[in-house]
């Protein structure tokens, strides 16, 4: 065989095992960003978003995007950007024309957007205690869900450090009864709905309920919060202050060098070329075909010796291979009587 042939399937071979193994991945440090992968990034949240449906970034303002135009959910978690003029009309427009608006927030720009919406809920400032906390009291916990379709399979939700609903007509989620917001005591809301035009506002008072720290604590209630609300999702990375698409990087991860892994599939070709060119091959074929026909040969040997038990026992050798030619040829005890 050609040498040629060998040499390429060394190459092939050997390349496959060194090649680099190349996956772009853009990250971002930024707070509540879905391209930050560390405790205070929403990567988690990203990829249940991916899992729902069409999830679309926001990386750059409503009006050159043309949000108002567009037909989905959009969320915001944690803002620390101010929102322009021309960003709040866009956005009023998307929820008149019947969409979602969620926004996640605590003592970050939320209210710009309540306030240039023209709605009386706010987010407090403020420092919110609970009698039940998971970690210490700055994780407080809550199992007070209003609404069923929120509450499936959820067992509590896990905060971290939130803040409260001001002016709450309809809230669909409230702290314990026995909670204190600036010297007031009872029951708060931290997830209000918001009716708007033909659409509507979901407010949560703790953007941290979203953040891959706290996911796995508060997945079932996010996702009957998607469910609750619908897709497409339109996530907003354009209001965190940290965020820059420009530093963005690529990471190439390259794969080691097995040597041992080398060395054997050098030796499998070389053991394939020394038996073609060798001829071994056709000697390991002539002792499969030998054991071929040995198996036959042994199988006559014994019909011959069964022969020569028969005539110990007293019959003739002739009856007993026309016996057996009458076998062969199909008939009982002579086709020619008819029998």
């Amino acid at each position: 065989m050609n040498r040629v042939f060998y040499a390429i399937m060394l190459i092939v071979g050997v390349s496959m095992i060194i090649m680099p193994l190349s996956v772009p991945v853009f990250k971002s440090s930024a707070e509540y960003s879905v391209l930050n992968t560390d405790w205070n990034g929403v990567s988690s949240f990203g990829r249940l978003l991916y899992s729902k449906g069409e999830i679309v970034p926001v990386l750059s303002t409503y009006e050159s995007m043309g949000l108002g135009e567009r037909k989905g959910t959009l969320i915001i978690v944690g803002p620390n950007l101010d929102f322009t003029n021309e960003e709040i009309w866009e956005l009023k427009r998307f929820l008149e024309n019947g969409n979602t608006l969620i926004l996640a927030d605590d003592f970050g720009t939320g209210n710009e957007i309540l306030e240039g919406l023209g709605v009386e809920q706010r987010f407090g400032r403020g420092e919110l205690i609970t009698p039940i906390y998971s970690k210490n009291y700055q994780y407080p916990i809550t199992a007070e869900i209003a609404d069923p379709d929120l509450a499936k399979n959820v067992e509590r939700i896990v905060m971290y450090n939130p803040s409260v609903i001001l002016n709450s007509e309809n809230a669909l989620v409230y702290t314990p009864n026995s909670s204190i917001f600036r010297n007031s005591y009872g029951a708060f809301a931290i997830v209000e709905e918001v009716e708007y035009g033909e659409g509507e506002i979901i407010l949560i008072s703790d953007p941290d309920i979203f953040t891959n720290s706290l996911f796995r604590e508060n997945e079932e209630f996010i996702k009957n919060l998607l469910d609750y609300t619908g897709g497409p999702f339109f996530i907003d990375e354009a209001h965190h202050r940290d965020f820059n698409p420009y530093s963005s990087g690529t990471i190439t991860i390259r794969r080691a060098l097995n040597r041992e892994l080398v060395f054997y599939y050098i030796l499998f070709v070389a053991i394939i070329a020394f038996i073609v060119e060798t001829g071994l091959w056709l000697r390991v074929l002539e002792k499969i075909l030998g054991l071929f026909f040995r198996f036959f040969k042994e199988e006559k040997e014994s019909l011959e010796e069964i022969i020569k038990s028969l005539e110990k026992e007293g019959l003739s050798r002739e009856l007993v291979l026309k016996i057996i030619n009458e076998i062969k040829s199909g008939s009982k005890l002579g086709g020619n009587h008819g029998r």
